[in-house]
């Protein structure tokens, strides 16, 4: 059976033909591998050519800036809402005829008539 027949023959090329797949897809591999491609620094990495600030103190200052900016807007909204709600106010008290109702002044009921 392992002699030098011709099955011996087609099963050794059939291995061979396995061997070199093999080396082509684990040879490409390896060579994606052992290609480093291109090498950055941490200047390209963080941003420091191009004229960007890297320096905290300068990092912090723009995260002040935006933090004040979005409480800045976060005041503004707040006030809107606020106007929108007494301006609701204001239009309920009216329907129910309580308009020179004063905030915070409670509401007097005339007794029933019996």
């Amino acid at each position: 059976m392992f002699g030098t027949g011709k099955a011996d023959h087609g099963r050794e090329r059939m291995i061979e033909k396995k061997r070199e797949q093999a080396n082509r897809i684990h040879g490409a591999a390896r060579d994606r591998e052992n290609e480093a491609g291109a090498e950055l620094d941490d200047k390209a990495i963080y941003g420091g050519e191009g004229g960007g600030d890297v320096s905290y103190e300068a990092a912090l200052a723009r995260e002040k800036k935006y933090r004040e900016r979005k409480e800045a807007a976060k005041q503004e909204r707040t006030s809107e809402l606020l106007k929108k709600e007494e301006d609701k106010q204001k239009k309920m008290l009216e329907m129910l005829g309580f308009s020179g109702l004063k905030p915070g002044e409670k509401i007097k009921i005339a007794p029933r008539q019996p």
